[in-house]
């Protein structure tokens, strides 16, 4: 399936959202980013109606033309259910009509609680017509699910209803009495699912017929809240976080100009929308880009048949761009392309979430043949911070320089909030931000004020530095969050589960590094004298107080004593390094020539002014295997984002 060049809509159009001659410049480096700052944002950005930037883009294509194709189950043979613009266009009318005929304006919010699948289009684009969306996590369980639609203060609520492989309806069930009364409350029907008469979303906008809206609400302002996006992840209490339309509009921009997107694109969509990555990065950004999406599964990458099929989707319907996370890449890498016609791949796509092994990156971009463009970004910035120039040359372990009009400082840790202490090229700190991606804050003003610093920069919570040449190392982590696949998960509700039990007296959960996943959840306990409960009843203990699978520790370790600070808690940094030395130790010795039979080794990880966090293995192999030895131990390490130096003494006696 042909993409559509720009060329082939009307300049005016085009010209309202996207500049064609700035997208045509090379980007290189900071020189370039600073040119373009040259004009203020305000003359490039365009409408900062985020609404408004959509129908710019749905008028511009053909009616006819396919805006999404939806294969449910990731069988790229299978039927597919494509759905034009002028449905697209029609459905979102009709929603914004529904809504409206319930009396909800700019702004309510509106829960919506769907996989990715063409329905969720309409229903957070036709909310965001005149209300707020708000697509939260559909594998939360009930409770955390009731405290965040009752913290929105949801005027309606769209949600998945019976489908088989989903428990989202049931969930909508256990919590309706304790929901808002009388709000309206629509269902839609999954792939195998059976409509709920009364409840159904479908049937609810058909009834509508033909309409056209001849009163919509006044422009949104560059201020005015476009849609909230949730923090935290699969586990625990997560934030709300208010994302603005002209957060939305920016981000548009900097996407469309980090990857030189034109209209006509195809793309796919295989990322959650209730994350800031799919939601503001992959998915709403390129509906405003005038792109065709790809739904290649109702579970996005969770789906392994997709996976198996991912370079099958590209040949069937043309995608311009891959799509995934570091973890996906890692196991693509395994199942290269065979024999299937690339060719429709323009040359760069981004990606961020977890760090990307270099091994890993180089594989994938050889058998692919297009560029990844390493990212760095966090909720609260609407995503995006920092990305690879698409023209310049790769610097191994950075996630690229700022984009235009964002600001980046690294704060030494030890320096007072009032007076921060820059730090230089090699050395790490905590990262700052400050610019037009920075969102409007939390729902609760108490945790926006916590977020900020004195003069107004954003604390994102992450370690890192940047070099002479503007480019940004993500170094660690000051902030507990285990990040499993581009998932966060919340070691709180693990600490808690594992403190139910008597016999615990301290509980400590952390990530652990692994080569797919990027980090699994583990935890450190220290049992009350006289407990013998083993680390296997432990898990099994976790397991049962945990809502939710990727949450569950895949190891628990007893300490005799669990390091503490003064105050008596846990000593994080202390226990991630020694998960780090436990993983990675495990992963050596994997190799045949390491371990009780073979040479001797050593694992040691710790921080390190220009890295943050560097691992140090000292091997003592037979002199006629050293340099074959040092390659297996490299290779084995690059599979990790960790940086590493390899030392070689000679073999004890």
């Amino acid at each position: 399936m042909p993409s559509l060049s720009e060329s082939d809509y009307p300049i005016a159009v085009v010209a309202e959202t996207a500049d064609p001659e700035l997208l045509a410049r090379p980007l290189r480096g900071l020189s370039d980013i600073e040119g373009i700052e040259s004009v203020p944002l305000d003359q490039r950005l365009g409408p900062v109606d985020f609404y408004q930037r959509i129908d710019v883009a749905l008028r511009a294509r053909a009616p006819q033309d396919t805006a999404v194709y939806f294969v449910p189950d990731g069988d790229v043979d299978g039927p597919v259910d494509e759905v034009s613009f002028a449905r697209l266009r029609r459905q979102i009318d009709r929603t914004a009509a529904l809504l409206a005929s319930r009396g909800i304006g700019r702004t309510d919010a509106v829960g919506i609680i769907l996989p990715t699948m063409p329905d969720a289009y309409w229903a957070v684009i036709g909310a965001m017509s005149r209300a707020i969306p708000f697509p939260l996590n559909w594998m939360l369980e009930p409770e955390p699910l009731l405290e965040l639609l009752l913290e929105a203060k949801i005027k309606a609520l769209i949600a998945l209803g019976p489908t088989p492989g989903f428990k989202i309806w049931d969930s909508v069930e256990a919590i309706r009495d304790r929901l808002p009364p009388g709000i309206p409350i629509w269902s839609v029907s999954g792939p195998g699912g059976e409509p709920i008469a009364e409840s159904d979303l479908s049937a609810a906008l058909e009834r509508l017929g033909d309409i056209d809206i001849q009163e919509r609400p006044s422009r949104a302002q560059a201020d005015d809240v476009a849609a909230y996006i949730h923090s935290g992840g699969t586990t625990g209490r997560p934030k709300i976080i208010k994302v603005s339309h002209g957060n939305l509009a920016y981000r548009h921009f900097t996407l469309q100009l980090a990857q030189q997107v034109t209209l006509g694109e195809v793309m796919p969509q295989d990322t959650p929308i209730f994350h800031v990555g799919g939601l503001a990065g992959r998915w709403l950004p390129m509906v405003a880009s005038g792109v065709s999406l790809v739904i290649p599964s109702i579970m996005g990458a969770r789906d392994r048949r997709y996976i198996a099929n991912y370079w099958k989707f590209v040949e069937r319907f043309g995608l311009t761009r891959l799509s995934g996370v570091p973890t996906m890449f890692a196991g693509l890498v395994k199942s290269p392309p065979q024999g299937e016609d690339l060719s429709s791949l323009k040359r760069c796509f981004m990606t961020g979430s977890t760090a990307l092994p270099i091994a890993v990156r180089r594989q994938f971009e050889r058998i692919s043949g297009v560029r990844i463009l390493n990212s760095y970004g966090l909720t609260e910035n609407t995503a995006s911070v920092a990305v690879e120039p698409r023209d310049g040359t790769s610097v191994e372990g950075s996630s690229g320089v700022r984009l235009p009009y964002t600001r980046i400082r690294v704060v030494a840790l030890d320096s007072a909030p009032a007076h921060p202490r820059l730090c230089g090229p090699k050395e790490a700190g905590m990262l700052q931000v400050q610019g037009p991606g920075v969102t409007l804050g939390y729902l609760s003003s108490a945790h926006t004020e916590a977020s900020r610093t004195p003069d107004g920069w954003l604390i994102t919570g992450d370690l890192g530095r940047l070099d002479e040449d503007g480019n940004l190392f993500v170094t660690g982590r000051a902030k507990d969050v285990i990040i499993r696949g581009g998932h966060n998960i919340d070691p709180g509700p693990i600490e808690e589960a594992l403190l139910q039990s008597p016999q615990v007296l301290h509980a400590a959960a952390v990530g652990k590094p692994d080569a797919y996943a990027g980090e699994l959840p583990v935890a450190y306990v220290q049992l009350a004298p006289g407990s013998q409960i083993t680390e296997a009843e432990l898990i099994e203990l976790a397991s049962r107080g945990i809502s939710e699978r990727p949450a569950i520790p895949k190891e628990v370790f007893i300490l005799e004593k669990l390091p503490l600070t003064d105050v008596g808690k846990p000593m994080k940094a202390a226990l991630r390094q020694d998960a780090a030395e436990r993983a990675f130790s495990s992963a050596l010795l994997a190799i045949p020539q390491l371990g009780v039979q073979g040479a001797s080794f050593e694992v040691k990880v710790g921080p390190d002014p220009e890295h943050g966090t560097l691992v140090t293995i000292v091997i003592a192999p037979p002199e006629a295997t050293a340099a074959a030895l040092v390659e297996q131990v490299q290779k084995t390490m690059d599979q990790y984002s960790f940086a590493y130096r390899v030392q070689v003494r000679p073999e004890r006696d």
